[in-house]
């Protein structure tokens, strides 16, 4: 069996002006438009069957507790980390992340736009879920008042032939004009959105739609050690840092 390999797009800019990366076109997506868009136009073309629930894991720097919520404030589960659960394609869910030894006093709430599934093997579902990698970098720009938003997506096996895995710690530059979904697209499959930032239920920005808009939650077992799961510690990015705050 190949070995699954998802890697990441990582941009740290809040500049909402730019609609579409240069060079790309016109461009109909983009990781800056509103949350929920982009995945609600790929799941209305997709047409995919929507009991279907491609499963997530999410992995911390260190240790710390993760709740996912799925459009209501009370989370639909919760479990320390790396902790993994199961969604529906095309909708928008909100993390909680809390407890952890390198920011004991905060609460960090990032969203997770899912854009797309996987395709396992029958049975196999649940081996081989899309990886979500929070670096410390990422905590301690959102800490900071940036904004984080990482596109990770499914790598294009003719485009892994020349990437060799063991540069995926190195940063890409990128314009602070660039469509990060469009990057990711030239790469392969974008699978997911993640933006992590200062946006709390109680900062204010808690409007309708925060905890997520509706997706389905439901449990999935860790993935063992020898699953084919590709496991990043440093995934490949392109980053911009904004003096937005």
């Amino acid at each position: 069996m190949k070995q699954l390999m998802i890697l990441s797009l990582l941009m740290l800019a809040v500049n909402p002006a730019a609609a579409q990366g240069t060079g790309d076109g016109f461009q109909p997506l983009n990781d800056r438009l509103p949350p929920g868009y982009n995945a609600d136009v790929l799941r209305r073309i997709a047409a995919s069957d929507s009991n279907w629930l491609q499963p997530v894991s999410v992995h911390l720097p260190s240790a710390g507790r993760v709740s996912v919520h799925a459009g209501a404030s009370e989370a639909a589960a919760t479990g320390m980390a790396p902790a993994q659960f199961a969604a529906t394609p095309g909708f928008v869910y909100r993390l909680q992340v809390s407890e952890m030894p390198e920011f004991p006093e905060q609460t960090f709430y990032p969203s997770v736009e899912l854009l797309d599934r996987l395709h396992p093997p029958a049975g196999l579902e649940h081996r081989f879920p899309v990886p979500i990698v929070f670096t410390m970098a990422d905590f301690k720009a959102a800490s900071e008042g940036l904004l984080v938003t990482r596109v990770v997506y499914l790598e294009n096996p003719r485009v892994a032939a020349s990437n060799d895995p063991l540069l995926r710690d190195r940063a890409l530059s990128g314009d602070a004009q660039m469509n990060a979904l469009a990057a990711a697209g030239r790469q392969g499959r974008p699978m997911l959105i993640i933006r992590l930032g200062g946006r709390t239920p109680g900062s204010g920005a808690a409007v309708s739609g925060f905890f997520g808009n509706g997706g389905q939650i439901g449990p999935s077992s860790a993935a063992g050690p020898d699953t084919g799961v590709a496991r990043m510690g440093f995934p490949r990015r392109i980053q911009q840092v904004s003096a937005r705050r």
